[in-house]
């Protein structure tokens, strides 16, 4: 039995920068240079662009969890740091607070790793979308070529180089 907690993880901070894409990496690299030429073709890089998608799917749960969980610590720690905060004559303000809260270390370090969760999710979702794209590509391809709509040479199709049809 699969568990969703097998798939996004138990821990609330997932540690994203381990995740390994090397095998998503190779699909995207078989998917850059494979020549189409016939219906197996096709089908096998639809394949191959769905089981990258498949993995940076698990990935992308991991990464909002660990988002969602970064942005609700940064928020606590800023509220901490404010409430504890209080000027050396004894003359604090509302406004000091508010600056001493975003200003801490603490929450400094936080928005940062924030940050880069951020960033490596938007990466994911690129790669993601990349490869659904990719996968309704050749299913369309299939489907045509499965119909004899699309002439048997069909990589002229994906390249920039002139059909011989022409």
């Amino acid at each position: 039995m699969v568990k969703l907690k097998d798939i996004i993880g138990e821990s609330q901070e997932e540690f994203f920068q381990d995740f390994d894409l090397t095998l998503v990496q190779d699909i995207l690299g078989q998917l850059a240079v494979t020549e189409t030429i016939d219906i197996a073709h096709a089908e096998r890089n639809q394949q191959l662009a769905l089981r990258g998608a498949d993995i940076l799917a698990s990935y992308l749960g991991k990464l909002i969890k660990t988002v969602s969980y970064l942005e609700a610590r940064v928020d606590s720690v800023k509220n901490k740091a404010s409430l504890e905060y209080k000027a050396d004559d004894g003359k604090t303000t509302a406004d000091m607070k508010k600056y001493a809260g975003a200003a801490s270390p603490e929450v400094e370090a936080l928005q940062i790793k924030l940050a880069s969760a951020k960033g490596s999710k938007a990466v994911l979702e690129r790669k993601y979308d990349i490869l659904i794209k990719t996968h309704h590509f050749y299913k369309d391809l299939t489907a045509k070529l499965d119909k004899g709509i699309v002439p048997h040479r069909p990589s002229s199709v994906m390249t920039n180089r002139s059909p011989d049809w022409e």
